[in-house]
């Protein structure tokens, strides 16, 4: 009997204290309640979904009932959300077996600090907002702190070269950040840090700032070309002062391009050698030298010679029969004698790297430091021939140019001489022709 009136007490003091969120018409009484939310507890720039019962713990049956969802700050209307909900009729619910469900979602602000927040929902009939069910549900909003790792400046280093790595921390969250600390590791000890260690502190990070953090790394001269793996992890204080490890990783290319020496070493018949050597640290595969088209020389047969792959500080040989260009010819000759003219060469290395891609370096190798004698005398030669070809030239151009004036002048010449003759023969005897005149000058000049 005591248990009784207890329960009987308890059920008196739990309607009052729910008697707000009844709606206030006769023979009903409609009441909203929470079930759920997801996620619980939210964070600034979720989208919140809540799932809400109503029930009619009245007698009679609810008829066109409304529930509307009303949110005020942080809570955001979702595009296309509809936060009105016709709810129809609501049947009697004392057996517990006739509430209805409702799920609607919101957005969080995403600057919204941590706290407990009101979210109003109102359930009426249809016309008689007058009278409403009204209940406030305080929803948990936490801070949203979150950073992330989102860059790295490098993606490749060549071995046992000294690189700049510069890392870079953004503040994604709706607060700050403080005292964060960063370190990052290849577990194969590849990839070391020069000059420090491989942690840094970060004091602060406002709130969509970022971070800078640099290093100089170097990866080992002897690290066989590949892709590396880096475990990044970064440390951070909450607004609770928890704190939060955030652990990711990135890759890094070890290997790449690689560097040639070429130089002129002799030449032979118009054969032209060349060393080329590897003084990179990285081997390179399918070599191939080539001599590309150029106004100075022209290539005699091939232009290109496939000589395979080229180990690091390994060096080979490649020949090609080469030819001045008459136009470069012309110009040392103009400007110097042969064995003072200073010519170079281009010549392309192709060949693959670590990475596989294709590479073209050119080099520019001069050949007239070490210049033979048999070329000097080539050249020589050419020289010679070149000047007495101009000289012949030259005679040829006077004539074409002077040599009417130079036949008319012999012919007057010859004239005044015949004439000069034939007086003179005549004050000796009246009878000398100029015929006569023209075989004395003949023979005078024969004698």
């Amino acid at each position: 009997m005591k248990n009784m009136k207890l329960m009987m007490t308890f059920l008196m003091i739990f309607s009052m204290m729910t008697i707000s969120t009844f709606a206030e018409i006769k023979g009903e009484a409609v009441i909203i309640t929470l079930l759920n939310q997801e996620p619980d507890p939210a964070n600034g720039g979720d989208l919140l979904e809540l799932r809400f019962g109503i029930e009619n713990l009245g007698d009679e049956h609810a008829e066109n009932y409304i529930l509307e969802i009303s949110p005020t700050y942080p809570f955001e209307k979702v595009s296309g959300e509809e936060l009105i909900v016709d709810l129809g009729t609501l049947s009697t619910n004392v057996a517990g077996d006739n509430m209805k469900i409702v799920k609607v979602t919101v957005k969080v602000n995403k600057d919204v600090t941590a706290g407990s927040y009101n979210l109003p929902v109102y359930a009426y009939k249809e016309g008689r907002k007058d009278s409403t069910a009204k209940r406030l549900f305080n929803i948990d909003i936490e801070s949203s702190e979150s950073a992330e790792i989102i860059y790295i400046d490098q993606v490749e280093l060549i071995p046992g070269k000294i690189t700049p790595l510069t890392f870079t921390i953004n503040n994604v969250g709706s607060n700050p950040l403080r005292d964060l600390t960063f370190q990052w590791e290849n577990e194969d000890d590849i990839i070391l840090p020069v000059g420090s260690d491989n942690t840094k502190y970060i004091k602060y990070i406002d709130v969509g700032s970022s971070a800078e953090l640099k290093f100089d790394v170097i990866a080992s001269a002897s690290a066989d070309p590949d892709l590396y793996k880096l475990d990044l992890t970064l440390y951070y204080e909450d607004a609770s002062g928890e704190e939060t490890e955030v652990n990711t990783k990135a890759g890094i290319y070890v290997g790449g391009a690689t560097d040639f020496d070429v130089a002129y070493s002799e030449s032979s018949n118009g054969e032209y050698t060349f060393s080329i050597s590897n003084i990179g640290i990285v081997a390179a595969s399918s070599v191939t030298i080539r001599i590309p088209d150029q106004q100075e020389w022209n290539v005699v047969g091939t232009n290109s010679v496939i000589i395979g792959n080229l180990n690091e500080g390994d060096y080979t040989i490649a020949s090609f029969t080469l030819q001045q260009s008459s136009r470069n010819i012309k110009e040392q000759g103009e400007a110097k004698k042969p064995a003072e003219t200073s010519s170079t060469v281009d010549i392309d290395i192709v060949y693959t790297d670590s990475r596989g891609n294709r590479n073209t370096i050119t080099k520019n190798v001069d050949v007239a430091s070490t210049m033979t004698a048999e070329n000097r005398e080539t050249m020589n030669s050419n020289f010679n021939g070149m000047k007495r070809s101009q000289q012949q030239s030259l005679t040829q151009k006077l004539w074409n140019s002077f040599k009417w004036i130079i036949l008319g002048v012999f012919v007057l010449f010859l004239f005044l001489k015949i004439n000069k003759q034939y007086k003179k023969g005549r004050i000796k005897d009246s009878k000398y022709s100029r015929t006569k005149a023209i075989k004395d000058i003949i023979r005078k000049i024969r004698k």
